[in-house]
């Protein structure tokens, strides 16, 4: 790209205060992580099914588990929305909506694993719930125990009173997944997701460890995070969160591309157009950098209000993106690392392994290799980043075996 255009791009993320290293990330240390339970895992028995529900940002999943010889099986899988995504919900009407979700199952197995990607905080067997984000809207449901509402509901629907619930984070699971037998040695592992939401988690002590890090606030925001938490719908909570998750970084990107249009950087056919941009993704990112081999690029809003402005247009949108996506790399690798910091670490031989989970860490355009660069600068030892087919499932499911 020219560098008249670098220079213009440069000049507008500065005045705007858009950093690539963001400042403050340094103090994620001082955030208070939460304890998750126990990481010691007693034998997964061959045969026992496991009713696994997955509470995630955008999705509901559930599904029946079971581990066959070195195998483990899924059954009646079903995908719906997360209950007060789309609709503010009342306590009842929340958890109402969760045991409809799983009625199908109904007396297939005596223990559910509950996978709630949430803050919550651990109680007497329980889960109470601190606080929601990635714009679920349920405010009835905070500071309600998890486990003994929605035993009320299933049992007013029909289960059995003796159906036991283990509720754990979707990191701690992710992090769990890992723990099955492993033909490589690892030398420490974290579990990272950049999806919806943004978490990490480790083991310490033999506890499970869950950071809690997109909740972070101490940071310092540029003016289009500052516009994307004024419009959410918990403003000037989980700024790390909003600042690179996949619920709010279609939407940097788009008020990026706004000031962009008002302060004359794009050409006045591509303003005409943006508006219809609004509820960018990062799935338009890759089928704006990957045109020629993605199928969405044939669909996406970003793409073909690009193609009515210039080239001019075209090299300013993908430098504006990459920055972007840079910007969260650098968030990602300083998340890991501080998560690094505090695992139990077996040598300094062996690769830690980073568990990592998300569609908007694995599908944005360049982010993991990002990532792996920003880690290679700033860690001193090896590591590999891994994805585990059907890892939170999977991690929800032994969960159900911790001692």
């Amino acid at each position: 790209m020219g560098n008249a255009i670098h220079s213009t791009v440069e000049k507008f993320l500065n005045s705007h205060n858009f950093s690539l290293e963001v400042k403050g990330l340094e103090h994620l240390d001082s955030l208070q992580p939460i304890a998750a339970g126990s990481a010691k895992l007693g034998a997964v028995q061959e045969g026992k099914k496991i009713i696994v529900i997955d509470a995630g940002g955008t999705n509901f999943r559930s599904c029946l588990v079971e581990k066959k010889g070195s195998q483990i099986c899924i059954s009646e899988f079903e995908k719906t929305c997360m209950p007060a995504v789309h609709e503010e919900l009342s306590k009842r009407d929340f958890y109402y909506q969760i045991a409809k979700n799983i009625l199908r199952l109904k007396d297939k197995a005596d223990t559910i694993a509950f996978c709630f990607s949430y803050a919550i905080e651990f109680e007497n067997g329980d889960a109470k719930i601190l606080r929601f984000s990635k714009e679920v809207k349920a405010p009835q449901a905070v500071g309600t125990y998890v486990c003994q509402e929605l035993k009320f509901e299933l049992i007013a629907q029909g289960w059995f009173p003796s159906i036991k619930i283990n509720v754990l984070n979707d990191t701690a699971a992710l992090l769990l997944s890992g723990c099955m037998p492993s033909e490589k040695k690892w030398g420490g592992q974290i579990a990272f997701i950049l999806g919806t939401g943004m978490n990490s988690a480790y083991i310490e002590n033999s506890q499970i460890v869950v950071t809690e890090c997109g909740m972070f606030n101490d940071v310092v925001q540029s003016d289009f995070d500052k516009i994307v938490d004024k419009n959410s719908s918990c403003p000037g909570k989980s700024i790390l969160e909003k600042m690179c998750s996949g619920a709010y970084i279609g939407e940097i990107a788009y008020q990026m591309l706004l000031l962009a249009c008002k302060e004359k950087l794009l050409s006045k056919q591509f303003a005409a157009e943006l508006p219809n941009c609004a509820g960018m993704n990062a799935a338009d990112f890759d089928a704006f950098f990957n045109q020629d081999k993605n199928e969405a690029s044939t669909t996406s809003v970003l793409k073909k209000a690009a193609e009515l402005g210039s080239e001019n247009d075209r090299q300013i949108i993908h430098m504006l993106l990459q920055n972007l996506i840079e910007r969260a790399a650098y968030i990602c690798a300083q998340a890991i690392i501080t998560a690094i910091s505090h695992a139990d670490l077996t040598d300094d031989y062996s690769p830690i392994c980073i568990n990592c989970n998300g569609s908007t860490f694995w599908k944005t355009p360049h982010l993991k290799q990002l990532v792996e660069n920003c880690l290679r600068k700033h860690l001193d030892r090896r590591f590999e980043i891994v994805q585990i087919e059907d890892d939170i499932t999977t991690g929800s499911f032994v969960s159900a075996f911790i001692e």
